[in-house]
Parts: C-alpha cells; structure tokens; sequence
C-alpha cells in the first residue's frame, strides 16, 4: 500500500480542522435544550439501528486489532505542520 502524500494529509487535516469549527459554532449559536434533544435523537437512532449493522462488536473489536497488529505506522499523531 502506498501512503498517502503530505498535501494529501493536510488537506484532510484541514477539512477535520473545519467541521470541528463549524460543529462548535452550531453548538454555540443553539440553545442548550435544543442541542441536548438532538444528540440525544442521534444516539437513540443510533441503539435503534444497531441490529443493521453488519458486524457484532466482538468481530469489530477483531477487526480493529488485527488492523493495527499489521500496521507499519507508527503510534500517536503525525505531527502537526509547521505554522506558516
């Protein structure tokens, strides 16, 4: 497998970067009530949906950590780029 390039990588940190922005800007703006109610619909859909999933937990915790057993990376964060 051939790792992704650094522009790559940044332009996706950069977009993670964004959406968490964003996510707390909505959070901010909106009444404590009404951002309670909504994750608390997103969860509860969430449990409901849980038996479509196609995996149980014990095969994706498996999954998981065979994944990381064969990974090359290294542990932890890349680091961050260098401000400009």
């Amino acid at each position: 497998m051939i790792p992704p390039d650094n522009s790559f990588r940044d332009n996706l940190r950069k977009e993670r970067i964004w959406f968490v922005k964003k996510s707390v800007e909505w959070v901010n703006s909106v009444p404590n009530e009404i951002w309670s109610k909504e994750q608390c619909d997103f969860i509860d859909s969430l449990f409901s949906n849980r038996k479509n999933f196609p995996l149980t937990r014990e095969q994706y915790l498996h999954m998981i950590e065979k994944a990381r057993s064969l990974s090359t990376r290294r542990k932890g964060n890349p680091p961050m780029p260098a401000k400009k």
